[in-house]
């Protein structure tokens, strides 16, 4: 899985990628304001509209899934508000960029052209980090991380706009370009069922998105014996998990809610237990049953598929397609939202 483990700690790959993209906003922000005496105003203004986001982002799951909250607190400390959280934390952010801006006296056109190129430089960086960390896939990333760092280092070299007519009419101008170069880009290079990624083949067995995954033979809970392969021409989650483990305790409701809601439409979680770390088979029988659930649980109790599937911190889903192929994987918890979004990308593929 996309993961780093140094003991205790689990870093996720895209971690590594948002930490990488907020030091090159913030580098590209400094050098921006580089000469200017209100250089420190703008930067302590622009450190604390992120925090404001990064709180709005993660509290806005209480406002949108407010009974899951109350159902499993814990659900704050693994999950966030999803897209529609994001929306919020930036609608907030900005607005408290451009309060605190005014009531520090810094004109419109400073806050607005720092801040913007700060967050292209940052959105590009992003971008290209992901594009090399991934084989050079998917194209469109490499395209944006390349024009989005070209733009900055243009929109550096320009002086800074006298109005903050002449600032927003920049950034309409690059927002229309990033628009449309996302678009001919997605059409072009990242059709869905295009090809897999670098170093992969499409049908061979292997862990890499657009490989076959490998098929492995457990026996369920109620002793049925069961290949992954049975589940032939349906998406399949393939959800590695623990009974001691808290993010796999918030995540099961959510499991069992999408199984419950779209198992008629063709979904199968298959829950693959780490027996071989658990107490004993009737401690997850009982977890099981606590929990309500009603998709398939596989017993691990030699811990030879969690090996095969190279999964080292739990829980981790393997999203694997009807025709048998890793389409996504996923460390660490996911909600309604991710496991809706995973569905779509297949659902897309195979209507195109």
């Amino acid at each position: 899985m996309n993961t780093w483990t140094w003991g205790p700690l689990v870093l996720h790959y895209n971690m590594l990628l948002i930490m990488g993209a907020i030091a090159a906003g913030y580098g590209v922000l400094h050098l921006r304001l580089l000469r200017r005496s209100d250089r420190g105003i703008v930067t302590s203004i622009a450190v604390n509209a992120l925090l404001v986001w990064v709180l709005v982002w993660k509290l806005s799951l209480l406002l949108l899934d407010f009974r899951a909250v109350l159902e499993n607190p814990m659900s704050l400390l693994y999950f966030n508000g999803g897209r529609r959280g994001v929306w919020l934390a930036w609608l907030l952010s900005a607005g408290y960029a451009a309060i605190a801006a005014e009531k520090r006296k810094i004109g419109r056109s400073v806050y607005i052209d720092s801040l913007a190129v700060s967050v292209l430089g940052g959105y590009a960086i992003f971008h290209a980090l992901h594009f090399i960390m991934s084989g050079f896939q998917p194209v469109t990333s490499g395209i944006i991380g390349s024009l989005g760092a070209a733009a900055a280092i243009v929109w550096l070299r320009s002086p800074l706009p006298e109005t903050h007519r002449a600032s927003v009419q920049r950034l309409l101008v690059i927002a229309i370009g990033w628009v449309l170069v996302i678009t001919v880009a997605n059409g072009l290079f990242d059709k869905p069922g295009g090809p897999p990624a670098a170093g992969t083949a499409e049908g061979v067995p292997g862990l890499g998105v657009g490989q076959q995954a490998p098929d492995f033979e457990l026996k369920l809970l109620n002793g049925e014996t069961i290949r992954l392969s049975d589940y032939r021409g349906q998406t399949v989650f393939v959800n590695f998990w623990a009974t001691w483990c808290p993010p796999c305790q918030a995540e099961m409701p959510y499991m069992q809610q999408f199984y419950s809601d779209y198992a008629r439409d063709g979904v199968v979680i298959l829950g693959v237990n780490a027996t071989h770390t658990e107490a004993s088979v009737p401690v997850v029988a009982a977890w099981v049953k606590e929990w309500k659930i009603t998709f398939p649980i596989a017993l691990d109790t030699t811990g030879d598929v969690t090996d095969t599937y190279r999964v080292n911190a739990y829980p981790a889903t393997y999203v694997v397609d009807p025709g048998g192929v890793i389409r996504e994987k996923h460390p660490g918890p996911m909600n309604g939202d991710m496991l809706m979004s995973a569905w779509e990308k297949i659902t897309n593929k195979s209507e195109k």
